[in-house]
């Protein structure tokens, strides 16, 4: 593939925006001390306190055991806590603390400027396309991807 025809995949320009989008949400979320994996936990907590490690997991784009140090850490700075959710065995429900919320806030400040940035170079009218497209073109790859999994039936025969 040629430099005109990279410069024209859709798939390029879309890993592009994400290495810059994720430059500038690290420096955004470095000025508060955060990681974007640990503030995408925060921001999962705000919006769905109680949420289980593997929802955050698959919410956050991590691996279980990756969310498992993240939740560990950020409990060590005090920033949620967990809570024994009886019912249901040996989970441990995960909120923000207040500390968490506080720092969840401000630095939401900044990712919400960032976020502005991209949504400037869009015109207002076309933004829930834009929005649609991105949905519905990752849901597709994600189904896609589903579909050409191994059932984990080797060896089985017809």
């Amino acid at each position: 593939m040629g430099r005109m025809a990279t410069q024209q995949s859709l798939g390029y320009q879309v890993k592009r925006l994400q290495q810059a989008l994720r430059a500038r949400m690290d420096g955004v979320l470095a000025e508060h001390g955060l990681t974007m994996p640990q503030y995408a936990v925060l921001a999962q907590l705000a919006e769905r306190p109680g949420i289980s490690n593997a929802d955050l997991a698959r919410l956050s784009f991590v691996t279980p055991p990756t969310m498992i140090r993240i939740v560990t850490t950020l409990e060590e700075l005090g920033l949620l806590s967990r809570v024994d959710k009886p019912a249901e065995g040996r989970a441990r429900a995960a909120q923000l603390s207040p500390d968490g919320e506080r720092l969840f806030r401000a630095a939401s400040a900044g990712v919400a400027a960032v976020d502005a940035v991209l949504w400037n170079a869009t015109a207002d009218a076309d933004r829930p396309a834009v929005l649609a497209w991105l949905t519905a073109a990752a849901a597709r790859l994600e189904a896609d991807r589903a579909a050409q999994r191994p059932t984990g039936r080797a060896g089985a025969g017809p």
